[in-house]
């Protein structure tokens, strides 16, 4: 693939203003941080912000958590001016080629844009979990947040999901 990574756990990277432009406009407000949570969470070992560059363009954000049984994408997103080229699709395919046991969240299916993504995602062999799941809130003013947890290729068990559960809000939590 003849894409680019940028570490954006570094906030002195030249690409991460850009990269926050596109978090902000691309996530609701309870499904973000606040910039200074962000400086927080940069600082865990555990927490990865990627930024992948084609042609010195930012073409999209990829933000995850490295658990001892898991990888969770937490946040996603191609850069509109990219969208509908197959971006996402080469990106994502990649990532999943080094990381196993990928999990991540969607917003319940609502719409069309949510049952697009949803089906986005079962392309690449991801399942529904089954448990009633809540989003770790972002913000220290957030309330939890229904969504949906898929699963690369398999559901978790209960014993797994109660696992990663504990860790997603050991670590995303801000204290």
């Amino acid at each position: 693939m003849d894409f680019e990574t940028v570490n954006l756990n570094d906030l002195q990277n030249r690409y991460f203003a850009q990269a926050w432009k596109l978090y902000e406009n691309s996530f609701p407000k309870d499904e973000r941080r606040t910039f200074n949570e962000q400086k927080t969470v940069s600082k865990d070992e555990k927490y990865k912000a990627l930024g992948i560059i084609k042609d010195n363009e930012l073409l999209a954000i990829l933000f995850f958590w490295i658990f001892d049984k898991n990888v969770f994408i937490e946040h996603f997103a191609v850069n509109s001016a990219f969208r509908g080229q197959a971006f996402g699709s080469k990106i994502l395919k990649s990532f999943l080629s080094k990381y196993e046991n990928v999990v991540l969240e969607i917003e319940l299916i609502k719409d069309e844009i949510c049952e697009k993504r949803l089906n986005f995602y079962k392309k690449f062999d991801f399942v529904v979990n089954e448990y009633r799941h809540f989003q770790i809130p972002f913000r220290k003013d957030s309330k939890e947040l229904e969504l949906l947890l898929l699963s690369h290729k398999k559901p978790l068990s209960k014993e797994q999901y109660k696992v990663l559960y504990t860790q997603m809000k050991n670590s995303l939590t801000l204290k």
